[in-house]
C-alpha cells in the first residue's frame, strides 16, 4: 500500500486579483491623502499632486473587476495606461514632498514617451507591449527614486527613508519584470507578468500591499512635518523670527550642559532699544516692525550659531551666549552695541539708525537662569540710567 505525502499547500495568488487590490488600496491612499489639510503651499501642493497619482492608479486597476478577456482587451489596455500615467503624477508628487521639482511639462513628456512606446509596441503584439510597458515603468520608476533620492541620502524621519526604499522596491520589481518579459518564448500572459509562480506571488503581495503602506508613509511624513512646524510656531516670535520666551526657558538648560562640558562660560545679555517709542511716534509702527526685525538679523551675524536670541518683550531682547570669559563677554556686548549704532536700517523713508543699551550678566555656577537675568535687567538699567547706548556689567551673583 502506497502512502499518499502531502506537503504545505501552496498559497495560490491570481494576479489578476490582486491588481484589482492594488486598485482598491491605491483609492484608499486617494482618499487619506486628499483628507489631510495644511496651511503650508508646499505640503499642500505635493498631496494634491500624490491623491491624483493614487486616485489614477486605483481607477484604472479597479475597472478590471469587471473582466479580462486578453492581455490586449480594452480594459487591460486601460489599466496599463492608467498605471503608467499614475505612477509618474504619485512620483511628481513624492519627489516635490522629498524637495526635488520635476516640472510639469517634464513629466507630461515623460508620460507621454512612455504611452507612445506602450502603443507602438502593441502594433507588434502583446508580447511586445509587456517588454515595452515593464520597460518604460522600470524607467519612470528610476526617475521617482532619483527624484526621493533626499529621502534615502539625508532622511529627517524614518518614514522618508522607508519612502524611498519602496521607490527601489517598485524599481527592482519592473526591472525583474522586464528581464523576464524579455527571456518569455511563449505566449503572451493576460496580465503581462512572467516567471516561476513562486515570483508572480511576491509580486502579487506587492502590488495588493504597498499603495496603503506609501499612503501611510506618505502621511506620517507630512504629520510629522506638521507637527515640526507647529513647534517652531510656538516657540518663534512671529515678527522678528527671534526665540519667545517659552524657547528660551527650554534650549537655555542643554546650551549651559553643552557649555559646561566644553569649559565655557556663559553671558547672558538683555538688550534695549533706545527711545523705540519715538520711532513708532515719529515714523509708524510699520517702520518700527521692521526695525526689530533687523536687529534680531544683526544679532545673529554677530553671534556663533548656537547663541540664544530671544524677543524678551517689546523692544527688548535677551541673549545667551557662550563665551571664554567675562572679558570675552564684554567685547561680544560692545561690539553688538557698536554694531547696531553704525547699522543703517534700511525702510520707508530715510534710513534709521538707532542705538541700544545693554546689561550683561555672567552666569554663574548652579545659578538659574532667570536669576542672571535679573542682574542682567539691573545692569541695563544702569545702562539707561548713565546715559543709554553703552554696555553695563552686573556685579557677580
Amino acid at each position: 500500500m502506497t502512502a499518499l505525502v502531502v506537503g504545505p499547500p501552496m498559497l495560490d495568488i491570481d494576479l489578476l486579483t490582486t491588481y484589482v487590490i492594488c486598485g482598491a488600496a491605491s483609492c484608499a491612499g486617494a482618499l487619506m491623502t486628499m483628507l489631510v489639510r495644511t496651511s503650508d503651499a508646499g505640503l499642500a501642493g505635493a498631496l494634491r499632486t500624490a491623491s491624483a497619482g493614487f486616485g489614477l492608479l486605483g481607477l484604472s486597476l479597479l475597472q478590471l473587476v469587471f473582466g479580462v478577456s486578453g492581455p490586449t482587451s480594452p480594459p487591460m489596455l486601460l489599466a496599463l495606461a492608467g498605471t503608467t500615467v499614475g505612477l509618474g503624477i504619485l512620483g511628481q508628487g513624492l519627489a516635490r514632498l522629498a524637495g526635488t521639482h520635476l516640472s510639469g511639462p517634464l513629466v507630461a513628456g515623460v508620460i507621454g514617451a512612455a504611452l507612445l512606446a506602450q502603443g507602438l509596441a502593441l502594433q507588434a503584439g502583446a508580447l511586445a507591449l509587456s517588454v515595452a510597458y515593464t520597460g518604460s515603468l522600470t524607467l519612470m520608476c528610476a526617475g521617482v527614486t532619483w527624484g526621493v533620492r533626499g529621502f534615502l541620502l539625508r532622511p529627517r524621519h524614518v518614514a522618508e527613508w522607508l519612502i524611498a526604499l519602496s521607490m527601489v522596491g517598485f524599481l527592482l520589481s519592473y526591472g525583474l519584470r522586464m528581464a523576464l518579459a524579455l527571456a518569455h518564448e511563449g505566449p503572451a500572459s493576460i496580465h503581462h507578468a512572467y516567471g516561476p509562480p513562486a515570483v508572480l506571488r511576491l509580486l502579487g503581495i506587492q502590488y495588493g500591499v504597498m499603495p496603503v503602506v506609501v499612503a501611510t508613509l506618505l502621511l506620517s511624513v507630512v504629520n510629522t512635518r506638521l507637527a515640526a512646524q507647529i513647534s517652531h510656531q510656538a516657540m518663534t516670535d512671529e515678527l522678528t523670527g527671534a526665540m519667545n520666551r517659552r524657547a528660551l526657558r527650554q534650549q537655555a538648560p542643554g546650551l549651559v550642559s553643552r557649555s559646561l562640558a566644553s569649559g565655557e562660560s556663559l553671558a547672558a545679555l538683555l538688550l534695549d532699544i533706545d527711545h523705540f517709542k519715538q520711532v513708532n511716534d515719529t515714523r509708524g509702527h510699520a517702520v518700527g516692525d521692521e526695525v526689530l526685525r533687523q536687529v534680531v538679523e544683526v544679532l545673529r551675524s554677530q553671534l556663533r550659531p548656537e547663541a540664544l536670541v530671544t524677543r524678551f518683550g517689546g523692544e527688548e531682547f535677551a541673549l545667551l551666549v557662550p563665551v571664554r570669559d567675562a572679558a570675552a563677554a564684554q567685547r561680544v556686548a560692545e561690539r553688538l552695541r557698536a554694531t547696531l549704532a553704525a547699522h543703517d536700517i534700511a525702510v520707508a523713508g530715510p534710513p534709521l539708525r538707532v542705538t541700544t543699551s545693554i546689561g550683561l550678566a555672567m552666569l554663574g555656577p548652579d545659578e538659574p537662569l532667570e536669576s542672571a537675568l535679573r542682574r542682567a535687567d539691573q545692569a541695563l538699567y544702569l545702562a539707561k540710567q548713565g546715559g543709554r547706548n553703552r554696555v553695563e556689567v552686573a556685579g557677580p551673583g
